[in-house]
């Protein structure tokens, strides 16, 4: 997950950039395709009964880039991005917009952000206009995943959001919303660097010159004397490139979602 602002123990991301939506996209009327208007389908969306072209096409620029970074970029940064795309557009992991959680991943995001003090019943006006619950989760996250699932924001940049592809199939391939709370603060610790880590090879310029263990650390307020000592000497941990090996041992099309009381 990745952080709009400082927040307290999520999966979270970084800040966000330019915005990339115009304002009132959140009233676009919904075509309920769940693919692109030719009727193919580059992703799969969470909720494909609540699909609009404009996310359709946001998120396929931001796969385009990858692509193309796959091609052209030396390094793990350009495995990184190919990687990450082709797992998308294989449908390991499902994408879809901060608006569209699930009644359990809502859930979630009230129990990760409890700032700002959304209830259980806040969830059936996210989709409105103006929605005041929507623009809370909006104003904290730029990216959140649970299980297979990836929401994203409106409001990054092409390239921000590709590196937030990046973040969040990380935190797919390595499970995060099981071993985030294992041992915290040091779980949460492992797991957002390495996110952090993948996506500083692939947006180079956003993270020149930024300590990544620092940024964790002070992002996330993280107590420091807290932390494993062996971790900050060695912050990086397995896995870090969703190879097909990789996806294989994960075996998302185990997943199954936890449904709680709140949404029976």
């Amino acid at each position: 997950m990745r952080l709009a602002m400082w927040t307290s123990w999520i999966l979270a991301l970084t800040s966000v950039a330019a915005c990339a939506m115009p304002e009132g996209d959140d009233a676009e009327e919904n075509d309920g395709m769940g693919g692109k208007a030719d009727g193919t389908s580059r992703f799969v969306e969470v909720d494909p009964s609540h699909s609009t072209k404009s996310f359709r096409d946001y998120i396929g620029k931001a796969l385009d880039q990858l692509e193309k970074a796959g091609r052209d970029m030396p390094g793990d940064g350009g495995k990184l991005a190919k990687q990450t795309a082709a797992a998308i557009e294989a449908g390991l992991v499902h994408v879809d917009e901060l608006r569209d959680l699930t009644c359990g991943d809502f859930e979630h995001v009230r129990s990760d952000l409890p700032d700002a003090h959304l209830m259980p019943e806040d969830r059936v006006t996210i989709h409105a206009h103006g929605s005041k619950a929507a623009k809370a989760i909006e104003g904290d996250l730029d990216g959140y995943q649970w299980g297979n699932r990836i929401y994203l924001s409106r409001q990054m940049t092409i390239t921000r959001l590709a590196a937030t592809l990046i973040h969040e199939t990380n935190h797919v391939l390595n499970r995060s919303e099981i071993g985030y709370y294992d041992d915290l603060p040091s779980s949460a610790f492992i797991h957002e660097y390495r996110a952090f880590y993948a996506e500083s090879l692939y947006d180079k310029d956003e993270w020149d010159g930024t300590d990544i263990i620092d940024y964790v650390v002070t992002e996330y307020e993280l107590d420091r004397d807290k932390l494993h000592p062996d971790l900050l000497a060695h912050p990086l941990t397995p896995i870090l490139i969703p190879t097909k090996a990789a996806w294989d041992a994960r075996d998302v099309e185990s997943d199954v979602e936890e449904v709680p009381d709140v949404c029976q």
